[in-house]
Formats: C-alpha cells, sequence, structure tokens
C-alpha cells in the first residue's frame, strides 16, 4: 500500500503532462515514492513515529508530508532523465523541502505528528563514599 494516491499528484499541480514527459511506469514511481519516504524517515525517525506517520490513509495523512514528499519525487525523477535538465522549480522545492526536514530534526519546526512514545529511563543516582580504612599500622 502507497501512502501517496493519483490525486494527490494532481492536487499538487503535477500536470499528467509532466508525469509523461518523464516516462516513468508505475513501478519506477512507487520505487521513488519510497525512496522519498526513507529519505523523509531519516530526517524524522528521531523524534517521530514515522510508520505511523506513513501508515495513515485518506485525510489523515498531514498536507505537509504529501506536499514534501511530492517534491522529492519529482526532483529525483527529473534526476533520473536522459536530457538532465532540472526545471529551476523542482530544484526550489526540493531545496525547500530538506530544509523544512532539516528544521524539523534540529527541533526548530514542531510539525503536528505523532510522536515517538517517551521511552527514557530515569536516571539512577547514588550517594555516599567509600567504606571507611583506618591508615594506622
Amino acid at each position: 500500500m502507497n501512502f501517496l494516491t493519483d490525486d494527490d499528484f494532481t492536487e499538487y499541480q503535477v500536470r499528467n503532462e509532466v508525469l509523461s514527459v518523464l516516462k516513468i511506469s508505475d513501478t519506477t514511481l512507487d520505487t521513488a515514492e519510497l525512496t522519498a519516504q526513507e529519505q523523509m524517515s531519516s530526517y524524522l525517525r528521531t523524534r517521530y513515529d514515522v510508520a505511523n506517520i506513513f501508515n495513515k490513509t485518506a485525510d489523515d495523512r498531514n498536507p505537509l508530508i504529501i506536499m514534501y514528499m511530492i517534491d522529492l519525487i519529482l526532483y529525483h525523477l527529473h534526476s533520473n532523465t536522459a536530457s538532465r535538465v532540472m526545471p529551476k522549480v523542482r530544484e526550489d522545492r526540493h531545496k525547500a523541502a530538506v530544509e523544512w526536514l532539516e528544521k524539523v530534526n534540529r527541533d526548530k519546526l514542531l510539525p503536528d505528528l505523532p510522536q515517538l512514545p517517551d521511552t527514557t529511563i530515569d536516571p539512577v543516582y547514588r550517594f555516599g563514599s567509600n567504606t571507611y580504612v583506618s591508615s594506622r599500622w
């Protein structure tokens, strides 16, 4: 099951012409989606429950995750074309997606995403000293 739907691409104004110019198959698009998902997960998994994020469907999905995932996918698909002509908008949107992920990773932004459960262990403190040993002979 994919996180994105075909409608996501048209909703985010990626025209079918763009996808046809890239000459990609469904398999290639699925692979690109999984790659973009892993790229996003590598930034998010330190604080967020990425399995929960990417298992959501329909309106339960975070719109920023959808938008930035599409930007990452299209950038990588354009990078793999034979002409190597990258539209400036693709470069700009890819850069914006990576910057957003970096800010989230460094706690500069706090998106509405499911966080990891708190599994920190309370530290154990011991107070005291060594057993007294006499130094007399």
